[in-house]
C-alpha cells in the first residue's frame, strides 16, 4: 500500500469511497460534495492523503493546519477528518497508516498537537484514534433544527448584515479566550452566503449568531439513499445552513428572539435545516435543546505531537470552528 497526496483527478474515485463508507447511528450518513476534497478546501492550509493499492484509492484521510491557542499559549495544531477506508478491508491497517501518516505530516510541519471530532457511536473509529495514542478530550454536540414558523412575533427585531466584520468585539469578548479559538471565520466563508443575526441594547443586553450556506459545500445525507446529479440536488432544495460565533448564552430571552427570527424567514426560503455545534460544557439554554430536532453527540479527541509537551487546558468550553463536521 502506498500513501501519496491527493490528486484532482482522485475525485471520482473517492466519492465512491464516500459512499461506501457510512458513519453514524442510528441513521447512518454519508457526506454528500461535488469533489472529495472541497471539505478540506474551507480551510487555507490542507492536505489530502490518499492510500492506494494496486492502483486503486482504498482510503483518504484529511488535515488542516492552523494556529489557535491552549491555555493561552499560541500552538499549531492539525484536525484530522475525512478518514475513510474501504470497507472491504478491514482490519487491514488502512486507517491506522492513514491516521500514522497525517501525524507524521503535522510533526514535519512543526504542530505541537492534532485533533479530531468522532461520532460517539463510532466505536472502530475512537478506538483506532486511541490505539495511535490520542485521548478523548471533550464532547460536543451537533444540534440539528428545521425552519419552523414563529408562534407569535419576537419582543426585539433582530439586525441582519452580510459584514464578516458585524459582532467581532462580542465574539472576541465571548470566545477569544476559549481553546482552539478560530479568529477570522467569518471571513473565511462571506462567500457562502454569510449573515449576521444579532440584537444589541447595550452593556451585557446582546445576543446574536452568524451562518453560512454550508450545504454549497458538503451536507450530511441519509446512507440508504443513493447520490442525485448536482441539478437534481438544486431543484430538490437540500440546503444546510451552519450557525456559530453564537453569542448571547447568558441572555436566553434575547437570543432566542434571535434563533426565533432566522427560523421563522427561513422557513419560507427553501432551506431544509440549520445545524449549530456547541461544547456539552456550554451553558446551553433548555430552549436550544428542546427545538433540536435531533441531537448527534461527537467525542473531541486530542494528541501531542511534542514529546513533553502537555496543553494545560481551560475550564471554559471549547470554541468550534464552524467549518469543522
Amino acid at each position: 500500500m502506498v500513501i501519496r497526496f491527493y490528486r484532482p483527478e482522485d475525485d471520482p474515485a473517492l466519492m465512491i469511497l464516500e459512499r461506501r463508507c457510512p458513519r453514524g447511528l442510528p441513521e447512518p450518513f454519508v457526506h454528500y460534495r461535488r469533489r472529495f476534497i472541497d471539505r478540506a478546501a474551507l480551510f487555507p492550509d490542507h492536505q489530502l492523503l490518499v492510500a492506494e493499492q494496486a492502483g486503486a484509492i482504498v482510503g483518504a484521510g484529511a488535515v488542516s493546519v492552523r494556529r489557535t491557542q491552549i491555555g493561552g499559549r499560541p500552538v499549531t495544531l492539525g484536525y484530522v477528518f475525512d478518514v475513510r477506508a474501504d470497507p472491504t478491508m478491514r482490519r487491514s491497517g488502512i486507517g491506522q497508516s492513514l491516521v500514522a501518516a497525517i501525524d507524521d505530516y503535522l510533526i514535519g510541519r512543526g504542530a505541537d498537537g492534532v485533533y479530531a471530532h468522532i461520532v460517539a457511536s463510532n466505536v472502530p473509529s475512537l478506538r483506532l484514534f486511541a490505539k495511535l495514542g490520542y485521548r478523548q478530550l471533550r464532547q460536543t454536540l451537533l444540534l440539528i433544527f428545521r425552519p419552523l414558523p414563529a408562534p407569535r412575533p419576537p419582543a426585539w427585531t433582530p439586525h441582519c448584515t452580510g459584514d464578516p466584520a458585524a459582532g467581532q468585539d462580542q465574539i472576541q469578548a465571548v470566545h477569544g479566550a476559549r481553546d482552539l479559538y478560530a479568529p477570522g471565520v467569518a471571513e473565511q466563508v462571506k462567500e457562502l452566503g454569510f449573515e449576521r443575526w444579532s440584537v444589541d441594547l447595550g452593556g451585557a443586553q446582546f445576543a446574536g449568531v452568524s451562518l453560512f450556506e454550508q450545504s454549497r459545500v458538503f451536507q450530511q445525507w441519509p446512507a440508504e439513499l443513493p447520490f442525485l446529479s448536482e441539478e437534481d440536488m438544486r431543484q430538490r432544495g437540500e440546503r444546510t445552513l451552519r450557525l456559530f460565533d453564537e453569542v448571547g448564552l447568558h441572555n436566553p430571552p434575547l437570543l432566542q428572539a434571535v434563533f426565533d427570527t432566522l427560523r421563522d424567514r427561513l422557513a419560507g426560503d427553501h432551506a431544509s435545516r440549520l445545524t449549530l455545534l456547541i461544547d456539552r460544557s456550554a451553558r446551553i439554554p433548555p430552549f436550544l435543546l428542546s427545538a433540536a430536532w435531533k441531537q448527534i453527540d461527537y467525542w473531541t479527541v486530542f494528541k501531542s505531537l511534542k514529546p513533553g509537551c502537555t496543553p494545560e487546558w481551560r475550564d471554559t468550553p471549547l470554541y468550534i470552528d464552524a467549518r469543522e463536521l
